[in-house]
């Protein structure tokens, strides 16, 4: 690596920041959860809403893949969703999810361009961009599991939320939802036919 030891690239320190992250709270905390809306300082003044790495639903094993969320309003309509498996240092090459046994959305092609600022990153990841509404799915939809495919061939299967058990991944999508709506999110994960994130969640609803 060239240039001086005193300087961190960017990368590099957001891919630390977040692997302290998991280190330090076991895939990160209750509060991590919670995305953080900040206003970006760039050209247009663009928000975004990131939220810290998650798991799935692993009942053992290191081998747990995680995923991270981040939001920009630049491009409204869409997300970057980071995918990782820590405890290996194979590359993630792409992701099947499996949506109610009848619903397949295969995550091919990495995302080509910079990620929004401070969006999470960790070694061995690969970033997607996805449209809100697979953002929904992977928060509200039953019978959810993902597989993961790194290089050399290897995969992983695991539980987004199998009808019981909901995955920290999935309750931190759906917080990241709200506040992606709140911050002036557009798309079908937010707004479609099921009556708009709030009421779905319940959210200022007649008790």
């Amino acid at each position: 690596m060239t240039g001086s030891s005193l300087f961190f690239p960017r990368a590099a320190l957001a891919a630390a920041t977040w692997a302290g992250v998991l280190a330090l709270s076991g895939c990160a905390s209750r509060e991590a959860t919670v995305p953080r809306v900040q206003q970006g300082g760039g050209e247009g003044g663009a928000r975004t809403v990131q939220v810290a790495p998650e798991r799935l639903a692993c009942e053992t094993g290191p081998r747990c893949p995680v995923l991270a969320v981040s939001w920009t309003s630049r491009h409204a309509g869409q997300a970057r969703l980071m995918v990782a498996l820590p405890g290996t240092s194979a590359q993630v090459r792409g992701a099947d999810v499996h949506i109610g046994g009848s619903e397949t959305v295969r995550l091919r092609v990495p995302a080509g361009s910079a990620a929004p600022a401070n969006a999470p990153a960790l070694p061995g990841a690969a970033q997607f961009d996805v449209p809100l509404r697979l953002v929904d799915r992977l928060a509200h939809a039953p019978r959810t599991w993902m597989r993961v495919y790194t290089e050399g061939g290897g995969m992983v299967d695991e539980f987004v939320f199998n009808g019981e058990q909901r995955s920290r991944a999935s309750e931190a999508m759906a917080h990241f939802l709200t506040a992606v709506q709140g911050a002036g999110g557009k798309g079908e994960g937010l707004d479609g036919a099921r009556g708009g994130l709030f009421e779905r969640l319940g959210v200022g609803a007649d008790k």
